[in-house]
């Protein structure tokens, strides 16, 4: 998802804007913004959602530093019961303005390799939602919840046991 769509999210810096002076971002969502975010990550609420960033560019790397801090409303996949997320953690991602067009031949992924930039902006409303998107539990469970108790656990059956049921 890119954030053009999302006025108070969308922050683009033009990489010819930025040296090894950190430039710091803070980007708020607003109301009509959570609520599009919520509906496209299929949480029930984004109440709220806030980033801090340091941008820095040494040659062709591009570093962004920063936290993010989000409460989410969420459905507890045990009890089905509204519960609310709260995410507040600290990030650094790297990006390259190289990169090689690889051919089609299989390559070894580098996961700490610099992610490539294509263009010469970098949008760090994006980055934000990825950080967000990386925080999120994929399986919010509320604290203390069970899952409901199996009727059928501890019988002994077997898929004949309906055909005996048939023949009565």
């Amino acid at each position: 998802m890119t954030t053009d769509e999302l006025e108070s999210i969308h922050h683009p810096i033009a990489l010819s804007d930025l040296d090894s002076d950190a430039k710091h971002v803070s980007i708020t969502a607003s109301e009509a913004d959570r609520r599009l975010l919520a509906e496209r990550y299929d949480v029930t609420d984004v109440i709220a959602l806030k980033g801090d960033m340091d941008v820095t560019r040494h040659g062709s790397l591009v570093r962004v530093a920063g936290s993010i801090e989000a409460e989410l409303g969420r459905t507890c996949v045990v009890s089905l019961e509204p519960m609310r997320e709260t995410i507040a953690e600290n990030f650094a991602v790297d990006f390259t303005t190289e990169f090689s067009e690889t051919e089609e031949e299989e390559v070894e992924a580098d996961l700490d390799a610099p992610e490539p930039l294509k263009g010469d902006h970098i949008d760090l409303g994006d980055v934000l939602l990825e950080q967000l998107v990386l925080a999120m539990d994929p399986h919010p469970r509320k604290e203390g919840a069970e899952a409901p108790k199996d009727p059928g656990a501890g019988k002994e059956s077997s898929p004949f046991d309906v055909l005996k049921g048939l023949k009565e």
